[in-house]
């Protein structure tokens, strides 16, 4: 699987809140040789005002930025045409700085990125609430998290065309219960699909978590690899086809790294 960026599809304002999304959508442009496009779906009071934006979008981004601008649709709806019409695209989302609602403390996904999971056709890179972006988007690492089922393994052939496009190295990663006695099923499983990407990729490993929660044991290992891109499927084996499933969520809500995220068929 060949891969090729041409643009970089991110929502900006040209307020603070928006700088953590841009700053990663730069440095995925700068790595990939692609435009950052800027999605709007209200109107620039003009030329002057769009010009402001497009400075500042620059400056944070260090790339080159476009405009897209659909004012006929909500902004996840607009997100989601730019990437059906733009060449070879990838969206870049931040939930960063979105706290719980003003009577709960809990995160939840904002609708802004629910809506674009859901009916994006392209990978969504999600920047959540505790990702590190003190330094863009550094890459050394991909880890891919499975949950042994089909779907799951949805993540692999897009991580391996990453690691293979961006020079990382791949870490296939699986967890048990910390109580499980023999585990020589799930090592045999991993085996096999890190021998399906090794032809391709030479710096590919895996390793098999021990933890009494899956996610907790994911975001432990990523807490050790600082410059990693996690990449997932949106839902695995309990969840629904077409949704999102809760430990997606929770990966994103938790997640110290960058999560690329792709739909099952």
């Amino acid at each position: 699987m060949r891969l090729v960026y041409d643009n970089v599809i991110v929502p900006f304002d040209g307020t603070n809140e928006g700088r953590a999304g841009l700053a990663v959508a730069g440095d995925l442009a700068w790595r990939s040789g692609a435009k950052v496009v800027i999605v709007n779906n209200t109107p620039a009071s003009g030329a002057e005002s769009k010009q402001a934006v497009k400075s500042r979008a620059m400056s944070l981004s260090g790339a080159d930025v476009d405009f897209w601008v659909d004012t006929e649709h909500s902004l996840p709806q607009a997100l989601v045409a730019a990437a059906q019409y733009r060449s070879d695209p990838v969206i870049c989302l931040s939930t960063k700085g979105r706290a719980g609602s003003l009577f709960s403390k809990r995160w939840s996904l904002p609708a802004l990125a629910e809506e674009v999971l859901r009916d994006a056709p392209v990978p969504v890179l999600l920047v959540g609430p505790n990702a590190d972006t003190s330094r863009g988007l550094p890459m050394t690492e991909i880890v891919v998290a499975t949950d042994g089922s089909a779907r799951s393994e949805a993540a692999l052939p897009l991580a391996a065309a990453w690691a293979q496009e961006f020079k990382l190295r791949l870490l296939l990663v699986g967890v048990v219960p910390d109580t499980k006695q023999d585990d020589s099923g799930e090592l045999s499983y991993l085996a096999s699909l890190i021998d399906a990407v090794r032809g391709d990729l030479k710096a590919a490993e895996f390793e098999l978590l021990r933890a009494p929660d899956p996610v907790d044991g994911l975001i432990g290992y990523l807490r050790q690899h600082p410059d990693a891109v996690v990449a997932m499927c949106t839902t695995g084996r309990t969840g629904k086809a077409g949704s999102i499933g809760s430990t997606a969520r929770k990966i994103i809500e938790r997640s110290p790294r960058a999560v690329l995220l792709t739909r099952a068929a």
